[in-house]
């Protein structure tokens, strides 16, 4: 009798934890599935948002709005990209290498590796190295836009203003931005005809080096002034609103430089300082309420590089978004891959103690059966 019963007891048992052991592992499945649909529509999610953004920061394409411009009739667009300060290797205006991939109607995509310098650009980070102009081949283009490396992914578009062409005044070109960069845009220039265009500067320029460039431009090698540029320079001192005195510096800063790389005779050097000093010596200071400047302290201004100082300030702000940016972005996607993870591993170790005490209860009544019957 008592054979029996324990017989009975083993097989309701057995049944019961298979059961149970059926019940856990579906539980532990729909757990799985959970958490596999929460990952998916979280990467699903970050996808669409990457996108939205256009792939800011990603891959190694530009993109260009041509929608934005009003183009009509072409058949190619272009992108032509250089280092604002025209160092490097670059490929020529228009060449099989600036040609832009259609990616719809409206948009347009350049993959920088064309220019033999996607590394140097991805690398360049939130620094404003480079230029960029997009054409089409029925002469239409926009005006210099300054790229950064942080551009990379970001969509350049017309925002509907004219800028007067800064070699030649009869032309006009047409203001591009970055959708997601606003400290990269129109490049900040003096045209030929002494005005300030332009909202960013390229890094290694400032107010202060424009000026400066401008002047040493327009004062010919034997200390001539082109008086038609250079009577305008207490104008562009009020529009920049720097100090004449910060602007001698430079100039002193830059003829050291040239006289030093052998690009320029000492005494050539000499003879634009001299004008140069004079013209700056006639000015007033609107950095000190428009106080005329002492020419003793210009004729005496100590050689300094205004950019070195200001580059350091100038690319903070960019470089703090970029990082945070791409930050966010990494952390939810990992954070979600790694919590499946984790979910499926405890209801794995889970079934796996329930399972054995199963059978080791089973065991011990198989044991108390076999004691019985002897």
């Amino acid at each position: 009798m008592f054979k029996k019963v324990m017989s009975l007891a083993l097989a309701s048992t057995l049944v019961l934890s298979a059961g149970a052991f059926a019940a856990s592992a579906a539980e532990a499945e729909d757990a799985v599935a959970a958490n596999d649909e929460s990952a998916v529509a979280a990467d699903d999610s970050s996808a669409v948002a990457a996108g939205d953004e256009s792939q800011v920061g990603a891959g190694t394409k530009i993109y260009f709005d041509v929608k934005s411009a009003g183009w009509k009739n072409f058949s190619k667009i272009y992108c032509h990209v250089w280092r604002a300060d025209g160092t490097g290797k670059w490929p020529s205006w228009q060449t099989k290498k600036e040609v832009c991939k259609k990616e719809s109607d409206d948009l347009y995509s350049y993959d920088i590796t064309k220019t033999g310098n996607a590394e140097e650009i991805q690398n360049a980070g939130s620094k404003n190295l480079y230029c960029v102009i997009f054409s089409s081949d029925t002469g239409a283009q926009i005006y210099n836009t300054i790229m950064n490396g942080n551009c990379i992914g970001d969509t350049v578009y017309v925002t509907g203003n004219k800028i007067e062409n800064p070699k030649d005044s009869q032309k006009t070109d047409t203001e591009a931005a970055w959708k997601n960069h606003p400290e990269c845009g129109p490049q900040k220039v003096i045209t030929s005809t002494s005005k300030v265009v332009g909202t960013a500067l390229a890094d290694g320029t400032t107010d202060v080096t424009l000026l400066a460039d401008y002047l040493l431009d327009y004062v010919s090698n034997d200390g001539t002034a082109d008086t038609s540029k250079t009577d305008k320079t207490q104008d562009l001192i009020n529009q920049l609103k720097v100090s004449p005195l910060a602007v001698m510096s430079n100039v002193n800063f830059k003829l050291e430089g040239f006289v030093k790389e052998e690009t320029m005779t000492q005494d050539v050097a000499n003879k634009k300082k001299a004008t140069i000093e004079g013209i700056l010596g006639k000015c007033t200071d609107p950095t000190k309420g428009g106080e005329k400047v002492n020419q003793d302290e210009i004729n005496n201004a100590e050689a300094k590089n205004d950019a070195a100082e200001s580059s350091g300030s100038s690319n903070g702000g960019s470089s703090s978004n970029g990082s945070s940016s791409n930050g966010s972005s990494n952390g939810s996607s990992n954070g979600s891959s790694s919590g499946s993870n984790s979910v499926q591993s405890g209801q794995e170790t889970t079934i796996f103690f329930v399972f054995a005490g199963v059978m080791v209860a089973a065991a011990g009544v198989f044991f108390l059966v076999r004691r019985r019957e002897n």
